[in-house]
Parts: C-alpha cells; sequence; structure tokens
C-alpha cells in the first residue's frame, strides 16, 4: 500500500499515524443507578450455525431445502436470531471477492465434506440463500465472522498466507502465531473491513464478530510484539517491551502492553460500525476482561465499547468450551447445582457487564450444548465429537434457569449439535 493510499484509508476511519482511532481509551460508563430491569423470562434465543459443519454431519447436501428446513424448524421452537458462520477457518462459505473463498479441506477431513462443499459454492451463494430464507421464515439473521482464526495450511487465508509481517509475532521475534492477524497494520483493518462492508450487502440485521479461535498458541512464548505495537508502546511509556528480561517485561510492563494490545479490537470495532451504519453489532468474547486463548492478556475493553456505541451486545463465555469443565473459578461441579442456585447466572456475570455497559448493550450467553462428556449421544450426528451433548432434561433445566436470569439472550452453540434430535429441540 502506497504512503498516500494509507494515509487516506486511515484518514477514513478517523485513524492516527500509529494506527489508533483518535479519542483514547479507558474511563467508565455512565449507568443510571435505578436501570429498568427487563423482565424475568426475556432472554430471546439465537442459534449458532455453523454451516461447514452442517454440510459434513449430513450424508444429503445441505442445499437451499435443508437450509429453509432448518430455519422452519428454529422458528417453530421460537428461535428469533440465526448467527451464520461464514467461514472454515481462514476460508469463507460465501461468493466473496475478499477472502479466500474455500477450495479444499485437510486430509482429516470426512470423506465426500469438500466436495459437498465445493458443490454447494458452485450451485449457490451461502449467505444469500440463508438471508433470503431467514426472511422467508421470519428470522433475524447475522453473518458471524471469526476475526483471530485465519487457520494454518491448506486452512489459512491467502492473505495472512502471503502476508506473514502481519501474523502474532513472539517477543523474542522467533516464532508466530499463526491465525492471529495484528489489526495495529493499516492493511489488516482495511482488508478485514473490506469484508464487512461485503457482508452488508447482503439481506441481514447485523454482524458477528467473534474472537474464538482454532489456533494452538505455542508454549513458551507470548505473543503481539510486532513492530507498530512495540514502537507505539515505547512512544507512549519509554521502553520498548521487547527488550530486557521477561521477568522485568512481567513485573513492570506485561499490564500496559496488554491493555495497549487491545486496543487493535477497540480500533476495528469502531472501523467496522462506521460501515454498517443502522445494522447491528455484536461481538462474541470469553467471559472477563482478557481475551485468554489463544491471544493471552490482550485486555476486553468492553466498558470503552459500551461508552462510545460501538457494540449493540456482548455474547459471553465463547472461549469457555475449549476447557473441559470445570471452568477456572466457576462455584458448582454439577448442572443440577446450579439450576438449583438462584440468581446464579446474574451473580456469575450479568450484573457486572450490565454495571459496565449499560442497559443499552445486550448481554447474551453463549450457551455450549456439546461436551466432553459422553453424557448424551445426538440422532443424525456422524461424527462422535458432535455427538456427545448434554442430556435433554440438562438443557431443559439450564434454560429455564436462563429464563429466569436478566440474561437478555442465549445463543446456542451450536446447530450441528441438534440438527433433527426431537428430544434436545424439546428440551430447548
Amino acid at each position: 500500500m502506497s504512503e498516500l493510499k494509507r494515509r487516506q484509508f486511515l484518514g477514513a476511519l478517523g485513524v492516527g499515524a500509529a494506527g489508533v482511532i483518535a479519542g483514547g481509551t479507558g474511563g467508565c460508563t455512565a449507568v443510571s443507578k435505578n436501570p429498568t430491569k427487563p423482565p424475568r423470562g426475556s432472554a430471546q434465543m439465537a442459534m449458532c450455525v455453523d454451516y461447514n459443519d452442517l454440510v459434513a454431519e449430513n450424508e444429503r447436501l445441505f442445499d437451499e431445502e435443508m437450509i429453509d428446513r432448518f430455519f422452519q424448524r428454529c422458528a417453530r421452537q421460537g428461535v428469533k436470531r440465526i448467527y451464520w458462520r461464514v467461514s472454515a477457518t481462514g476460508n469463507v462459505l460465501y461468493h466473496s471477492q475478499v477472502r479466500t473463498v474455500f477450495k479444499e479441506g485437510p486430509k482429516s477431513w470426512r470423506a465426500g465434506h469438500t466436495d459437498k462443499l465445493l458443490e454447494i459454492l458452485r450451485k449457490f451463494d451461502p449467505m444469500e440463500v440463508a438471508s433470503r430464507m431467514a426472511r422467508k421464515n421470519d428470522l433475524e439473521i447475522y453473518p458471524w465472522v471469526t476475526i483471530f482464526d485465519e487457520g494454518a495450511g491448506i486452512s489459512e487465508s491467502d492473505f495472512s498466507r502471503e502476508n506473514q509481517d502481519y501474523v502474532w509475532l513472539s517477543r523474542d521475534g522467533k516464532h508466530r502465531q499463526h491465525g492471529l492477524l495484528c489489526y495495529f497494520y493499516p492493511e489488516v483493518m482495511e482488508h478485514r473491513i473490506a469484508q464487512i462492508r461485503e457482508l452488508c450487502q447482503y439481506d441481514i440485521d447485523g454482524i458477528v464478530l467473534s474472537t474464538r479461535s482454532h489456533s494452538r498458541p505455542q508454549d513458551g512464548h507470548i505473543y503481539g510484539f510486532n513492530e507498530p505495537v512495540a514502537k507505539q508502546y515505547e512512544a507512549r511509556y519509554g521502553n520498548d517491551p521487547r527488550e530486557g528480561s521477561l521477568e522485568v517485561f512481567h513485573l513492570y510492563h506485561a499490564d500496559p502492553f496488554h491493555k495497549l494490545l487491545g486496543e487493535q479490537l477497540t480500533n476495528f470495532l469502531a472501523a467496522a460500525r462506521a460501515e454498517m451504519k443502522d445494522k447491528s453489532l455484536f461481538v462474541v468474547v470469553k467471559k472477563g476482561q482478557e481475551a485468554g486463548y489463544p491471544m493471552g492478556s490482550m485486555h476486553l475493553n468492553y466498558r470503552e465499547w459500551a461508552k462510545r456505541g460501538l457494540v449493540d451486545g456482548l455474547i459471553v463465555g465463547a472461549m469457555e468450551w475449549i476447557a473441559v469443565p470445570p471452568v477456572a473459578g466457576f462455584p458448582h461441579d454439577s448442572i443440577d447445582a446450579i439450576c438449583d442456585d438462584a440468581g446464579f447466572w446474574d451473580r456469575w456475570f450479568v450484573d457486572e457487564y450490565k454495571r459496565a455497559c449499560g442497559e443499552n448493550v445486550e448481554i447474551s450467553l453463549w450457551f455450549r450444548i456439546w461436551g466432553w462428556k459422553r453424557e448424551y449421544e445426538t440422532v443424525g450426528a456422524l461424527k462422535s465429537w458432535v455427538g456427545r451433548t448434554k442430556t435433554p432434561r440438562n438443557i431443559a433445566r439450564l434454560m429455564q434457569s436462563f429464563r429466569e436470569s436478566r440474561l437478555d439472550g442465549i445463543a446456542l452453540f451450536e446447530a450441528v449439535s441438534i440438527n433433527f434430535d426431537e428430544a434436545l429441540w424439546a428440551a430447548l
């Protein structure tokens, strides 16, 4: 990118030369002391649809008829929103002119999976069909975009493969955290904003940006020390975060560095918001103020996002599916104990986010239907890892506890876990 084009792009986003949107970070949201509480039982159901998984886990081609049938069932069951994943790590499953359209899957995939996806992409644009079928069934639809999941090997995006300098760098400069692009580079911002702009051309209600990732961190290294980040840290604090011992870094620089690192996400949300106009923007995050696996301690400044009106909602708990239960710090060891604890979900995270973000930002729970324990084998799921779900009884109990909380929404993760299993549908 030429210097003139770089400056024009940054100026259009309101971004300074260092790649940070003007206006600063920090501060807290002014929240009424007596906010109007939503009525109990008002949590809205959303279905997370990873189209790639639905294609893989059905013998039939998951074509327009099948999408329509699945959406009909969602609507009958009371689902109001569809979060439609547009990617398979670094490849996308729609007719994109910006991102890498799927061409080939890894050898580990189930036989026939790649061929079905290629046939689908030849016949129709899944994003166009999904948005049309959503309207037919009176459902809201939101493309679900993973912004830190560029993939590796054959699944890596062309943009990431061709621009390795933009991939997160370890502190010693010797390792790359493949799958994670650094948004302090204007070129990365421009590329991903172009995708947002492209998706907004479909008939959609908004976009879901997810911080979930399939990237696998290399043990013993901390990442995010790319040149523009390090230079900005040095300009702000007077020290190069890459120099000196790791012990000194953790003692004096880790906290401000990870807060600075988190500004890339705030900046991207601001740029995305500017492109989306009246469409809604939701962000999928891990619980807490640190991004966690695989981004480590990168700061999630959701107070700032709410203060500046950058997001309409947070979907919380996304990375907890990586860890085998119990989640660190979780106070209960069984689903029955959770459901018998009145007000648990409000105390566990709803109240915290409502205080931080105000009542105008929706707070939803990312509810993982499937699990690591072989509790219940679903009907119609073809791979064993998909077939392991919570029991219908446990799902029903949890759904009731969600509805008795102050949650604004429940994001059901994910469609392939339910497929056409009547017992699981009934549990919702």
